[in-house]
């Protein structure tokens, strides 16, 4: 099969590799749209994401969907031919993480594209089977592999734990920061301001239902603060700004990943406020309730600017990916 191999920063290699043949418990998916993921660049432009550097070549990509094509020994479903969305983090099942249902961070957790398990940017990848799950006729495999990152946003949100009447704030409105606002909204929390540097992105927010947005969180420290805050953004110094705009007694959950990941901030900021700060770990379960929200339409997926790249074009869809334009939320890669 056809594989982007990224074999050290920014030298990636559309190679014949072997086809993976799926295991007990596992399904083959004929990959049909991935999502570059901003953590796909960051491996791809650096050669490290998460703390994990790249030490052989790999094949990334982790928001994806595709066709059931084989299944694995003993696996009795789903049929070959269903189009399917995966949930991407590989749990084992076995540790005191997953007693407890925390799948996120189970202990041996396998994540595809994340070193040294490779990922979806290729014809096929073999999955755990209960870790996919039926597209709906009318999502498309693009809106599949949005489903992801909706996840993450599900998580962050659910974290969270919003009330009706709190102020919340979204820092980044790429497509987790969106999909938490879409989330939000359609919890009925009145009171949701993203700030976004990029005025295209600010925009979407705004038409999404965002009750105020602003270009730098400072504008926020004027007008107010808030209740809960939720970094999506990723910047360096951003879990700094959010600790600032978090009210009395509020909380920050932390989605984005910092870069460079190492973390500053004066201490008296949260102590003084006595703030909770959460970090978030990918998604927790997502996978049914998303597609759900997508199938539905009451997560607007569509509205989600993307463009299409082929295989032969990853240097360009990770570039796109960086440059964080306003018309674009997801560089999309069909295999």
């Amino acid at each position: 099969m056809r594989a982007a191999r990224l074999h050290a920063a920014r030298d990636v290699r559309v190679e014949e590799v072997a086809t993976p043949a799926p295991a007990e418990g596992q399904v083959l998916v004929r990959v049909r749209a991935v999502a570059i993921c901003p953590s796909d660049w960051r491996l791809y432009a650096d050669g490290n994401a998460g703390g994990a550097p790249l030490q052989e070549p790999i094949i990334q990509g982790h928001e994806f969907a595709g066709d059931v094509v084989a299944l694995g020994p003993d696996v009795a479903g789903p049929p070959v031919g269903t189009r399917v969305g995966v949930e991407p983090s590989w749990h084992c099942d076995k540790c005191d993480m997953c007693a407890q249902g925390r799948f996120n961070i189970c202990r041996n957790i396998v994540f595809p594209s994340f070193p040294p398990h490779d990922g979806a940017l290729a014809e096929y990848i073999a999955c755990p089977v209960i870790n996919v799950q039926a597209l709906p006729d009318h999502v498309s495999y693009a809106e599949g592999a949005l489903v992801e990152p909706l996840g993450v946003a599900m998580h962050a949100v659910r974290l969270a734990d919003p009330k009706p009447d709190d102020r919340v704030v979204i820092l980044g409105a790429g497509a987790i920061g969106l999909f938490a606002l879409s989330l939000l909204k359609l919890a009925g929390i009145k009171r949701v301001t993203v700030v976004e540097p990029v005025e295209g992105r600010r925009e979407l927010a705004g038409r999404l239902g965002a009750s105020g947005t602003a270009p730098f969180y400072k504008k926020l420290l004027e007008d107010g603060h808030g209740d809960i805050v939720i970094e999506c953004s990723g910047e360096s110094g951003a879990t700094e700004q959010a600790l600032e705009v978090a009210d009395h007694g509020g909380k920050v959950v932390a989605v984005g990943i910092p870069r460079p990941e190492t973390v500053c901030f004066e201490a008296f900021v949260p102590r003084r406020k006595e703030l909770t700060l959460v970090f978030s770990r990918r998604s927790r379960d997502t996978l049914a309730d998303a597609l759900e929200l997508v199938s539905s339409g009451d997560i607007p997926v569509r509205e989600m600017p993307m463009r299409q790249f082929s295989l032969d074009r990853i240097p360009e869809a990770m570039e796109a990916t960086a440059a964080r334009p306003g018309d674009m939320l997801r560089a999309i890669v069909e295999p």
